[in-house]
């Protein structure tokens, strides 16, 4: 993974505002060099024009030895997609949205413009397709939508050449998100399953109800959302995926903006140095509990959430196995820092970008060497489900993943 000073990535993040967040590294980076002198000429030029200003100042700020409070931004190139990759060893599709390096060298892919180049070279000159509203295609089919691709490619050769390029270029990916489709379930009230870090979600099916009224003697028909069975569904990928989005974030935020002083005691309890028991009967009594929740979803899952540090002491410690808890804080980063995140944009101060990166990067390997997708479909279809990966060495490559987050 490449690496980068505090005061580069602040370039990079003006650079990203300007309109360059498709670029790599280094052609963000000699942009900047070249423009150093007049960024705020520009201004009425970029796309986020007040970030853009921000960050300017912050680096005027630097330049003049001032402390600045200004978090770069860094976002993750089509997470859903991502999150497909890593749970089926999709390397095609890590490839297109960069869960792994291109195997071209230092390219910063853009999976929506690599699908609409490879449409337009099977379609020809005669192509009325148009990048913009490939990307609303491919995004919102990602989650099982079939009427956004037909509204955007109608039900003839374009559609076709959509389907196919699809399933060429992402298949894992292509197949779950029509697993989803299949293993809905047409009796079901709820939808519900529980994330390695015990988050539960509860999904209520909802479905356009009926009423007749009267009104002046005529009768009127009302419609209103109702909680019923429906027979066919396509929310189970969407509403899956997002949910390990939001995973994702709740783990970013505890492995970047964890409690040093709290680290430093869960590791002298391992080397058997101190005994720390919690305070009260209730502390104890969830500490125990959530332990052997989380202890319990990791046997499961393979992935092994961070929630798992706040309940450790003396007494739990032995009900986990300490060298995972090794492992765990190992990967955290040497220094804590404050952590900003909307889906799957990522704040920090600039000095710890190479953190960040890396630990974004850390939740992707963990997805795709555990066995998550098993232990989410398990649940949804309500008994034991085991489902291989289509590269099982997917996961050996992520961490040095350079555009993952960009």
């Amino acid at each position: 993974m490449q690496r980068f000073t505090g005061r580069q990535y602040l370039q990079i993040d003006i650079a990203n505002n300007f309109g360059l967040d498709k670029k790599t590294w280094a052609e963000r980076l000699a942009w900047f060099d070249l423009h150093k002198d007049h960024l705020l000429e520009m201004l009425q030029q970029a796309e986020e024009p007040a970030l853009y200003y921000a960050g300017v100042r912050a680096y005027e700020a630097i330049l003049r030895g001032e402390a600045i409070g200004y978090p770069i931004a860094l976002d993750a190139t089509s997470s859903g997609l991502q999150l497909l990759a890593a749970l089926t060893g999709d390397r095609s599709a890590a490839q297109l949205s960069n869960v792994v390096k291109q195997p071209d060298g230092d390219h910063r892919s853009d999976a929506y413009t690599v699908v609409y180049d490879d449409m337009c070279s099977q379609l020809g000159e005669t192509s009325k397709i148009v990048r913009d509203d490939t990307k609303r295609a491919i995004m919102t089919s990602l989650y099982g939508s079939k009427a956004v691709p037909k509204e955007v490619f109608g039900e003839g050769k374009q559609l076709q050449v959509f389907l196919e390029t699809m399933t060429r270029l992402a298949p894992g990916a292509w197949e779950l998100n029509d697993t989803f489709v299949s293993i809905w379930d047409g009796n079901a009230l709820t939808n519900d399953w529980v994330l390695p870090d015990n988050f539960h979600v509860h999904v209520k099916v909802m479905t356009l109800g009926s009423d007749t009224v009267q009104f002046l003697n005529e009768p009127f028909e009302v419609f209103q959302k109702i909680n019923a069975p429906m027979k066919d569904g396509r929310s189970l990928g969407a509403n899956t995926i997002h949910s390990l989005d939001g995973m994702i974030v709740r783990e970013m935020s505890r492995r970047c903006d964890y409690d040093a002083n709290w680290i430093t005691l869960i590791r002298e309890i391992l080397d058997d140095e101190v005994v720390s028991h919690f305070a009260t009967k209730e502390q104890k009594r969830e500490a125990h509990l959530m332990v052997n929740l989380l202890w319990t979803h990791f046997k499961e899952s393979g992935y092994l959430s961070a929630r798992i540090l706040d309940y450790l002491d003396s007494d739990t410690i032995v009900f986990v196995n300490a060298n995972e808890i090794h492992k765990l804080i190992d990967s955290l980063p040497l220094k804590p820092f404050k952590l900003l995140s909307i889906h799957d944009c990522f704040r920090c101060l600039p000095q710890y970008g190479n953190d960040l990166r890396w630990q974004y990067n850390n939740q992707l390997h963990l997805i795709a060497k555990s066995n998550l997708l098993s232990f989410l479909l398990s649940q949804l279809l309500k008994r034991d489900v085991q489902i291989g990966k289509l590269d099982e060495t997917l996961a050996l490559d992520i961490l040095e993943s350079d555009y993952a987050l960009s």
